[in-house]
């Protein structure tokens, strides 16, 4: 891990896009449709001053780390965590000095209220459910892929946040969790998917880092602005309805002019042979020459238009990006 964190440490390499592959669009959810959020440490602040209690260097603590992850994975609901947490670090019996009865905590208090600070604080960015839409109407099939927990999952399905998305992949629902690379790998199988096929946007880099690697274009998301600049160095600058089956047409066609081409170069390279053959009478190699020429042109007439389509696939259809 230590080794993909020095290779990454600058973003990531250069990719080669081909926007012609491109079927999926997949969005993370927190710090891209929706502003970032510190919900969970308002939450233990709110908790810490009404019991009185603790709870240590909430980034870095080993114990919340861990039961986070089983939160983001579903093995754990946001009352077992609540509990979990209450059950470490509130031990009113350990305060001789406290005259007054040891207080019960009401759980059903705090996650209504972590339920109410998410609902309040968060709202899909219209700006960035436009280019959904857009997508959608392009032609490109738009999934989400989310490490969340339950409690925010109910929150954001209760107000319609999910139904913009194809598909919604949630790490509580599926048991998966970014960056392990085994969510990725789900994600394509659910979508019957190759890598080439997908671009992934995260705001995190070691998100992207696995995705990546399996060979799935990927946006590191720091603004709307720049996601915008980002979509058009990827070539899709403007959207139109049907963008994606006019990119496909082109590409088509590339590849019938690309047909053509080889077959009229091995039929004048036959011609070719078949003329500078010694063996024919004289008789016959006036029309041996009068094949091997017209085929010559034919020849001609194709390469040329092959490598004007060529040109035009290198500039329209696919590039060497770098997107973080």
């Amino acid at each position: 891990m230590k080794m993909a964190t020095k290779k990454y440490a600058n973003g990531l390499p250069e990719q080669k896009v081909r926007l012609y592959k491109i079927k999926h669009f997949i969005f993370d959810f927190g710090g891209v449709l929706i502003e970032k959020t510190f919900v969970l440490d308002n939450l233990f602040d709110l908790i810490e001053h009404d019991l009185s209690i603790k709870i240590p260097e909430k980034d870095s603590n080993l114990f919340l780390r861990k039961i986070r992850r089983r939160l983001s994975k579903g093995v754990i609901s946001a009352r077992d965590f609540l509990n979990l947490v209450i059950d470490r670090y509130y031990k009113p019996e350990e305060n001789e000095l406290s005259a007054l009865p040891l207080k019960k905590v009401n759980i059903e208090y705090y996650l209504e209220l972590w339920f109410n600070l998410y609902t309040k604080v968060t709202k899909i960015s219209s700006d960035m459910a436009l280019i959904v839409e857009r997508l959608h109407q392009g032609g490109y099939v738009v999934s989400l892929m989310s490490n969340t927990y339950d409690i925010y999952a109910r929150s954001n399905d209760l107000r319609g946040f999910y139904e913009i998305f194809d598909h919604v992949f949630l790490s509580n629902e599926i048991g998966l969790i970014k960056p392990d690379m085994d969510k990725y790998k789900h994600v394509l199988n659910k979508l019957e998917a190759k890598p080439k096929n997908c671009v992934f946007i995260d705001d995190k880099l070691r998100n992207l880092i696995p995705a990546h690697k399996l060979g799935i274009i990927v946006i590191k998301f720091e603004s709307f602005e720049k996601f915008n600049h980002q979509l058009n160095e990827l070539g899709i600058s403007k959207l139109k309805i049907n963008f994606r089956k006019d990119i496909r047409k082109k590409y088509e066609y590339y590849k019938k002019v690309k047909k053509e081409y080889k077959k009229a170069k091995k039929e004048y390279k036959k011609a070719k042979e078949d003329y500078l053959n010694k063996k024919h009478a004289k008789k016959k190699r006036g029309k041996k020459r009068e094949n091997f020429e017209l085929k010559r042109e034919f020849y001609k007439e194709k390469k040329r238009k092959y490598k004007s389509e060529k040109k035009r696939k290198k500039n329209e259809l696919e590039s060497e990006v770098k997107l973080t």
